[in-house]
């Protein structure tokens, strides 16, 4: 048996309706309406704007990984044009690894006059995020005599990209490549683009980070803690077989710009890192160990037994000055 609505229930629906969907007819209500619906579009706007600025110039005055982020970079953009100059120019790109294990001062004071070192460190980066991020340097004439990256063996291996390389590192005509080697799904895939042209949806995750170390150091520190994991890596045959094929492509695309390519391996308590060592010789890239794995007892490193102290930093300082020295002075 059909339903039937009453004429008194029709009303109070209709009452309802006029409500929240005034008619057509009535203009005033009309305006009002469209008023505070642009109103609200104008806010968010410029809510947007407001954010989007402050991410790009007052927060990296306030945090200390964005100055030094920035302030390397606007140095890595003077070596545009530089790989026949003299001295020959050494850039050393890498993250947290390279930031704790080189001496900075010291290497840009040891090597000279025989060279000029240009760091660019950007923290939780790792083979894509470098690999692509070359491509976008070079692309924009950035010519080093040498290239120096210092990654580990699961970082070389890994498929993962930071959010904020799309900002820092990557060319908007690699992203859909980036987004294929990495495994994105389309809504990944539309976070990189974002992260790309917007500097705040790129360091959101940094922003945040700077927020709760400034509020909470303590609870910071312990959630930094927990994110920390050790890579799951596949068999030893196919670790061998993927580091061949990824230090093959760093080599060409460096040969390509006319730079030296070299892989630097960090010092580790274990072994596994050898392995990118023989994936070198294999591919006759060249990978330097300028401290063999296993030799620094923990007392050369941090309480978490994977960044380098500062006694750690001045040992493989020096260990780099050494090589780099040797290999300059062989071109």
């Amino acid at each position: 048996m059909p339903l039937s609505i009453s004429s008194s229930d029709q009303q109070l629906v209709e009452s309802r309706d006029h409500d929240f969907f005034p008619p057509a007819g009535d203009p005033a209500e009309m305006r009002r309406v469209r008023l505070a619906t642009v109103t609200l579009i104008a806010m968010l706007a410029l809510l947007m704007v407001i954010v989007e600025l402050g991410a790009r110039y007052p927060y990296p005055k306030f945090s200390r990984i964005e100055r030094r982020i920035t302030l390397d970079k606007k140095e890595v953009k003077s070596l545009v044009d530089q790989s026949q100059k003299t001295p020959p120019t050494v850039l050393l790109i890498g993250n947290s690894l390279l930031l704790h294990a080189l001496d900075y001062p010291k290497i840009q004071n040891d090597l000279t006059p025989t060279a000029r070192p240009v760091r660019y460190v950007i923290e939780n980066t790792e083979y894509l995020d470098w690999y692509y991020g070359l491509r976008r340097l070079f692309a924009e004439g950035v010519r080093p005599s040498m290239v120096v990256l210092c990654l580990n063996l699961g970082q070389t291996l890994s498929h993962g990209v930071l959010d904020e390389s799309a900002w820092h590192l990557f060319g908007a005509r690699d992203l859909l490549a980036i987004s294929r080697d990495a495994g994105m799904d389309t809504t990944q895939t539309s976070g990189l683009a974002f992260a790309h042209w917007s500097a705040f949806y790129a360091g959101r995750g940094g922003i945040r980070n700077y927020i709760l170390n400034v509020t909470d150091p303590s609870y910071a520190a312990e959630l930094h803690r927990l994110a920390r994991h050790p890579p799951v890596l596949p068999s030893e045959e196919k670790m061998l077989a993927q580091s061949r094929e990824r230090l093959r492509a760093l080599d060409q695309l460096c040969r390509q710009n006319g730079t030296k390519f070299v892989l630097l391996m960090p010092p580790a308590f274990g072994s596994r890192n050898d392995l990118l060592l023989q994936a070198g010789t294999l591919e006759h890239v060249d990978v330097d160990a300028p401290i063999a794995s296993g030799s620094l007892g923990p007392e050369f490193f941090r309480n978490d037994r994977f960044h380098l102290n500062e006694k750690g930093a001045t040992v493989f300082t020096d260990a780099i000055v050494r090589d780099l020295r040797a290999r300059l002075n062989s071109q």
